[in-house]
């Protein structure tokens, strides 16, 4: 298996998965959130591995705000 390419926005969301402080999680997945939609902005093909990418990055985002932030 091949190491994935490491992208600017992945680090706030790396972040967030790591965070443990609950009180800071919500701020880490906004950060994490405004990383991938200023990605976004700019061109970006459909289906591509970095798309993918943030498609997964997105869900696990969710994931994790609806598991530790709204339970």
């Amino acid at each position: 298996m091949r190491n994935p390419e490491n992208y600017a926005w992945q680090t706030p969301c790396v972040l967030a998965v790591l965070e443990t402080d609950t009180s800071k999680l919500i701020g880490r997945i906004a950060e994490a959130r405004k990383a991938i939609e200023n990605r976004l902005f700019q061109p970006i093909q459909i289906d591509s591995p970095e798309h993918l990418a943030i498609k997964e990055a997105w869900k696990g985002l969710a994931t994790l705000e609806s598991e530790r932030v709204s339970p």
